[in-house]
């Protein structure tokens, strides 16, 4: 009976003393992540056997097959809640925003990550590990990232600037604008956007904005059925675009390859991309 009072006692003081530990910066144990880059990012630096609960879209990760799914657009609170976490991981989607507050007002720890571009996926990796206790490691991945990125750059440096065309959606048409991480990867690689000089991060577009502009390269970074290299050639009206008269449409990096904003889209996307847009570098 003795131990047993013992163990008590030891939880009720633990759950007393979580507040106080977590406002000396002790690491968080219990995780919740609400958008697949901060799971990769986690992931990454070694985190995974802290996760708790993660988004349905993050199956494509191993490590989060397994994982408690709290959905996305809409995430439920009560199953986050019942994970118990100590820190939310919480994306800047108009969906997330309720959550987010609902959960501060329960005492968990919340963070947002607002920042765009590629500079806000290194602030984001930086963020994350001194949040966790991971400073070191958090280094050495940004140093990877950044190695990869002027390796790309001396590698491209002089050759002629292609206008590429991303296609984020079909039916409507989206692309990636300014602001965007993707404007960021083409201006890397040593192409130009078409749509660089739009005001907007993910902005919908027109066919005659596609056709005006010409693109010389069109990348479909989504996996999806009727929207391949093969359907753009068959548009109406684009047969005369001159990366679909050269068969420059390249439908076959993948969808998380360059979509999703995580250390990945530049270690692993970032090369790939280089070879679509310049296939005269090794």
């Amino acid at each position: 009976m003795k131990i047993k009072g013992t163990r008590v006692l030891i939880l009720i003081l633990s759950i007393l003393l979580l507040p106080i530990l977590q406002a000396r910066g002790e690491s968080p144990q219990r995780i919740v992540s609400l958008a697949p880059a901060y799971t990769e990012v986690l992931v990454e630096l070694g985190l995974g056997d802290r996760l708790v609960g993660v988004t349905p879209f993050c199956d494509y990760l191993e490590e989060a097959r397994d994982i408690e799914k709290v959905g996305f657009t809409q995430p439920s609170l009560e199953k986050i809640v019942s994970l118990r976490p100590d820190l939310v991981l919480v994306a800047d989607y108009i969906g997330q925003a309720s959550i987010s507050k609902a959960l501060e007002r329960l005492g968990i720890k919340v963070v947002i990550f607002r920042h765009r571009g590629v500079k806000g996926i290194f602030e984001m990796v930086e963020e994350i590990g001194r949040l966790c206790g991971k400073e070191e490691e958090a280094r050495k991945l940004l140093k990877e990232m950044e190695e990869v990125i002027d390796e790309v750059r001396r590698k491209v440096r002089g050759l002629e600037r292609p206008r590429v065309y991303v296609e984020i959606g079909y039916n409507p048409l989206f692309t990636a604008g300014k602001g965007s991480h993707i404007d960021d990867l083409i201006e890397i690689v040593g192409g130009e956007n078409i749509a660089k000089g739009i005001d907007k991060p993910y902005p919908r577009i027109s066919q005659e904005f596609i056709i005006e502009k010409d693109p010389q390269v069109i990348i479909l970074p989504y996996m999806g059925r009727h929207y391949t290299k093969e359907s753009v050639k068959k548009r109406s009206g684009w047969e005369n675009i001159s990366a679909v008269r050269n068969n420059r449409i390249y439908d076959d990096i993948g969808t998380q390859a360059i979509t999703i904003p995580s250390p990945n889209l530049i270690l692993k996307g970032l090369p790939e991309l280089a070879k679509r847009i310049h296939p005269e570098i090794k």
